[in-house]
Order: structure tokens, then sequence, then C-alpha cells
């Protein structure tokens, strides 16, 4: 699992890829310990319900919208 740290002693912040329950490491900077922080999660939800641009929905509606507007005037 890809973890970021931040070590105690210089502050830094620092990720690892460690086995799931680590929370503490050796900061590879400094020699300090380092603990495990928050942070960010990157995902999309995908679905039914879902309110992005990967809606189904959305694309039914893009679709509609090109075809009305390539159509001579």
């Amino acid at each position: 699992m890809l973890c970021e740290y931040k070590c105690i002693k210089c502050e830094k912040i620092t990720e690892k890829l460690v086995k799931i329950g680590t929370e503490r490491i050796v900061c590879p900077i400094c020699g300090g310990t380092a603990l495990k922080i928050l942070s960010v999660p990157n995902f999309v939800v995908h679905g039914y319900c879902a309110k992005n641009s990967y809606s189904s929905q959305n694309t039914k509606q893009s679709s509609a919208s090109t075809s009305s507007s390539k159509q001579p005037q």
C-alpha cells in the first residue's frame, strides 16, 4: 500500500510502499521517525447514480446535442 509519512524531526513528507498496518517508518532523509498522515484519495465514482462526466445519462444528452448541431441551416 502506498502511504504518505511526515517526519517528526525534519518535517519532510515522503511516500513509501508498505504493508497494511504500518504506522511508523524511518525517514529516508534524516533518519528520524516518520508518522503516517492522511492523504487525499484519488478515485472517480462510476455507476448509475453518479453525477459526473462518465454517467450514461450525460453521454446520451451530449450525443443528441452534437447531432442536432451538425444539421445544415
